[in-house]
């Protein structure tokens, strides 16, 4: 394979209607990147799970399931693979932390990641979450 000057050669981003249907060919897509750079099944699992978390998230709290645009970007930079969920949503609220009002799904998401953000846009929420990696040889 030829190397490319172009940062972003391992880069895939998704622009998708944010419905729950949408979530299970997001979680696949995700997958077969994930595969194909032969990453351990473990890693594979958590970045899996923090992706569920912060679409769901989207869907729910970002849109409440109304329609709207989910934009996933997943990129295998060196040993990170640095994953961004976003909305252009009501936006994130910082008092909604309780488990009962859904902050769960984001503290596990924090919890799993090795870099976890969340950047409040004027409509919207980005996260920002990046996760080391070991490669099977």
């Amino acid at each position: 394979m030829e190397e490319n000057s172009n940062s972003k050669k391992n880069e895939i981003k998704i622009s998708i209607s944010s419905t729950l249907e949408n979530l299970s060919v997001i979680r696949a897509l995700i997958r077969t990147y994930l595969n194909s750079y032969k990453i351990d099944e473990r890693t594979i699992m958590e970045i899996l799970t923090i992706t569920d978390e912060l679409t769901t998230n989207v869907v729910e709290h970002g849109y409440q399931y109304k329609p709207g645009e989910l934009i996933i970007c997943i990129e295998k930079d060196e040993n990170l693979i640095k994953l961004v969920v976003e909305d252009n949503g009501v936006g994130f609220d910082d008092s909604k932390m309780s488990k009962e009002e859904g902050g769960m799904g984001l503290m596990i998401a924090k919890k799993m990641s090795d870099n976890f953000k969340i950047e409040k846009k004027i409509n919207g929420t980005k996260f920002k979450v990046e996760k080391r990696l070991k490669e099977e040889k």
